[in-house]
């Protein structure tokens, strides 16, 4: 699966998205503003992460990342670990960054690859995101207990993976258990079928997803998903336990990353679960607000207890 790699359109499409996108921009272009754009690297201090091995799943080299912690706090913080989306670090993890360290949380935002790198499968980053963990539970700043991972479509992926205990026994026990955990807009619909692969080395992780606390924010007009909401027939086939602790939030009319800053459209042949298609980006600054203020009230709730 791979929910960025862009196969060559038709020439009827290329004159198509040439027309939508002109318009998409134009539409957009008004709203940007709001969602604050400026900065693309979320607040904070570069660091260098350890990279880390993980049997049958692979390894990573260092990992680059930004840590950033509230201002003036001496006691130990609860964090969250945000993972990018397939076109890399883009300044939406630096929007939710800032709100969550106003809100007493710090934020480690790590760097899985650069544009146009991404591997074949989420699945390939998780030693970045255990390496990113490991590195979280060994700063005496950091409450190991209250961890939470929020991601973006690629990173949703990988924070869906990380909530399942298949999974957490594929990382072993060196790797801390996040607490929480907010996927926004995960592809639901490719996601689905992709674990029902036997020789997929995540193969049904959806049947032992953990009970932690989980948000999911995607869009009812998200065109990786299969219908207006995606993702509901996927979770209903998780353990009762996981979905007593879930909540799916839909955002109407909203496009896939509607808390990108500019209008894209382009051809995914993994697009609208898994039969291909256009896929559209619109920014929403009003649903991105939301969204953030959703995320920020869901960790503070669930990683300060």
């Amino acid at each position: 699966m791979t929910p960025y790699s862009l196969l060559v359109p038709t020439k009827a499409q290329r004159s198509s998205v040439g027309r939508s996108i002109v318009q998409l921009v134009a539409a957009a272009a008004l709203l940007v503003p709001n969602l604050g754009a400026a900065q693309v690297d979320a607040s904070g201090e570069p660091v260098t992460i350890p990279g880390t091995k993980i049997s049958g799943v692979g390894q990573a080299g260092e990992v680059p990342g930004r840590f950033g912690r509230p201002v003036a706090s001496t006691a130990k913080l609860p964090a969250v670990l945000i993972l990018h989306g397939g076109g890399g670090v883009d300044g939406r993890g630096a929007f939710y960054a800032k709100a969550l360290q106003e809100a007493g949380i710090a934020t480690l935002e790590i760097t899985m690859f650069t544009p146009g790198r991404s591997p074949e499968a989420p699945r390939a980053n998780l030693p970045h995101a255990a390496a990113a963990l490991k590195w979280l539970a060994a700063q005496p700043s950091i409450d190991v207990q209250r961890l939470g991972v929020m991601g973006f479509s690629w990173g949703g992926v990988i924070s869906l993976l990380m909530a399942s205990e298949l999974v957490q026994d594929l990382l072993g026990k060196d790797v801390p258990k996040p607490a929480a955990f907010a996927p926004f807009y995960p592809i639901c619909s490719v996601v689905a079928r992709n674990w029902l692969i036997p020789q997929n080395p995540v193969y049904n992780a959806h049947t032992r997803m953990g009970a932690s606390p989980m948000l999911i924010q995607v869009g009812t007009r998200d065109d990786y998903e299969d219908s207006e909401r995606g993702c509901d027939a996927f979770v209903a086939t998780w353990p009762a336990a996981a979905r007593e602790h879930l909540t799916v939030r839909y955002f109407e009319g909203a496009t896939h990353a509607f808390d990108v800053t500019k209008a894209e459209q382009f051809y995914d042949s993994t697009a609208h679960g898994g039969r291909g298609g256009m896929v559209t980006f619109v920014p929403s600054p009003k649903d991105a607000a939301e969204a953030r203020q959703t995320v920020v009230r869901f960790f503070v709730k669930n990683l300060n207890r």
